[in-house]
């Protein structure tokens, strides 16, 4: 079995970490070495991490972002930035990469299986579960997810928000296919769900260069007024903007590659 390793990132998560760790100890295929990303946590979140860490045998390093009052979703990458250069080194002699939120839980053949799904099929990049209580996606999601380390090498830097479809972009930059398997992932109903998820929902279309036209054609055909209203909020500042290419030449041809899609459908 092909090693692997992984990551996960928490903020003042005291509470829920010694579960997760209990689960990533538990899997049938261990990791090669956990890696901690401390947001910059003001409880006891980092010394929990590295103690439950230790209690369970596992291997670990950990990076923080300097103490912070308060979370901030909008800059989430930041600390997977930080944490690059320590994670492409680790990566030089390991095939994949995993990650994780505190919030979820697996059962112990998950990370195995799909470290046997990308060893089978090459041509997938990346590989995640589906979620329980949420419809099926188009992309992996972040929590669950496991990715070829040639796709994390390629990167310099990450955007601002979580690198959930960050990755998946650069994945299909570089040729690579994604798959998400019906494999159970117990994790939380996304928060981009809720009015304030779909809010948000809209301000991350406008970080990313998604397409007008694609905004304008969601936001109508769901009557979703919230998602209009964050992609508004932000175009009024026009500030807040992903400046990598790939990303924005992926989002920025949303629309051509949905009507394409339709189209295929039809014929």
């Amino acid at each position: 079995m092909a090693e692997y390793i992984i990551a996960t990132k928490f903020y003042n998560e005291e509470n829920q970490l010694p579960c997760l760790i209990e689960n990533i100890a538990t899997q049938k295929v261990r990791p090669m070495i956990v890696v901690f990303l401390d947001d910059g946590s003001v409880d006891s979140s980092a010394n929990i991490a590295m103690s439950e860490a230790t209690k369970h045998g596992l291997d670990f390093q950990i990076v923080s972002m300097p103490a912070k009052k308060k979370g901030n979703l909008d800059t989430l990458g930041r600390i997977w930035t930080k944490a690059q250069p320590l994670l492409r080194d680790l990566s030089k002699n390991v095939e994949y990469i995993a990650t994780i939120d505190v919030d979820t839980t697996v059962e112990p053949q998950y990370f195995g299986d799909m470290i046997n799904y990308l060893e089978t099929y090459p041509s997938i990049g990346v590989v995640a579960g589906q979620a329980q209580h949420e419809p099926k996606r188009t992309f992996p999601m972040f929590s669950g997810k496991v990715f070829r380390s040639t796709i994390l090498k390629k990167i310099d830097k990450y955007w601002d928000i979580s690198i959930d479809s960050f990755i998946n972009v650069k994945a299909l930059k570089m040729g690579y296919k994604l798959k998400i398997l019906d494999v159970p992932v117990n994790t939380p109903e996304t928060h981009l769900r809720t009015s304030k998820g779909r809010f948000r929902s809209g301000r991350l279309a406008y970080y990313t260069g998604t397409s007008l036209f694609y905004v304008l054609a969601k936001g109508i055909l769901k009557f979703d007024a919230q998602y209009l209203r964050g992609y508004w909020s932000e175009w009024t500042r026009g500030i807040w903007q992903s400046k990598d290419e790939d990303i924005r030449e992926y989002y920025g041809n949303l629309f051509r590659l949905r009507l394409l899609s339709m189209v295929k459908r039809i014929l």
